[in-house]
Parts: structure tokens; C-alpha cells; sequence
């Protein structure tokens, strides 16, 4: 069971970098932000979100079980959206604390994500994991690095 997790964890890890390296090299979100510095917070996400779809083309495959499907945006924050396939062997390591445990190291380490989270951006992910039904809905801010 306890190599069923790792495994697991290395995928979550590996597909949150995969998102993350895709969505900075192709947009350059610090300099994005900086050129949309006049606008409402709002308007910065429209705008990120429309980018980040510009230059990726979603759904996008991350890793074997993991897909990126779209990313929106919301008042206060951009959204990122998963599906996770696979047997329920191969995702029963997956639970919302995994993820989170995950995510949050890798997003408040990285100076570009927290270069959004610092102008009060919020960061939200939603995984659907297909064998189980099960759907993960994580949400971040500033004060969560």
C-alpha cells in the first residue's frame, strides 16, 4: 500500500509540475501581470485566462492517468481543471489531503504563482478522479503560503 502512495504522490507531483512549467514558459505570467498592472484584479485573470488557453491547447495530457481539461476564470481567482483516469488501484492514493500536500509546496515556492497569489489572486483546482466519481476542489490563497 505504502508504494501505491508514493506512486501516486510522484504522479500528483509530476503533473502539478508539468501544469505549472507549461503554463509559465508559455505565458510568462510575472510579465503578463506586470503589463496588466493598470487593471482591476478581475480584468488580470480574464486576460491570464485567455492567454494561457491561447497558447495551450486543452484538454493536455500531463502524465499516463492525468489530463489538464481548462483553466477559467472566477472573481477571485484562476481555476485549473483535472480529470485523473486509471484503475481505482492506481488512483486510490489520490485524496484531497494528497493533493494539497502537493500543490501548496510547489505553488508557494515557485516565484511566478506566487507573484499571483501576492497581488491577491486566488489559485483553484478541481481534480475528477473518473474510476471513483470522486471530484477534489482545492482552493488557494496568499495566506495559505
Amino acid at each position: 500500500m505504502a508504494a501505491a502512495q508514493s506512486a501516486t504522490r510522484t504522479r500528483i507531483i509530476i503533473a502539478v509540475a508539468g501544469v505549472l512549467v507549461a503554463i509559465l514558459a508559455a505565458v510568462g505570467v510575472r510579465l503578463l501581470f506586470q503589463a496588466f498592472a493598470g487593471d482591476s484584479k478581475q480584468e488580470a485573470i480574464a486576460k491570464t485566462v485567455e492567454q494561457v488557453k491561447e497558447e495551450n491547447t486543452l484538454p493536455m495530457q500531463v502524465d499516463a492517468i492525468t489530463s489538464w481539461d481548462d483553466v477559467t476564470a472566477e472573481s477571485e481567482a484562476i481555476h485549473y481543471h483535472y480529470t485523473v483516469t486509471g484503475t481505482e488501484a492506481e488512483t486510490a492514493g489520490i485524496t484531497q489531503d494528497a493533493i494539497e500536500q502537493t500543490v501548496l509546496p510547489t505553488l508557494c515556492s515557485t516565484e511566478e504563482t506566487r507573484d499571483i497569489l501576492d497581488r491577491d489572486i486566488g489559485m483553484n483546482y478541481s481534480y475528477e478522479i473518473e474510476s471513483t466519481g470522486d471530484t477534489y476542489d482545492l482552493a488557494f490563497t496568499k495566506a495559505d503560503c
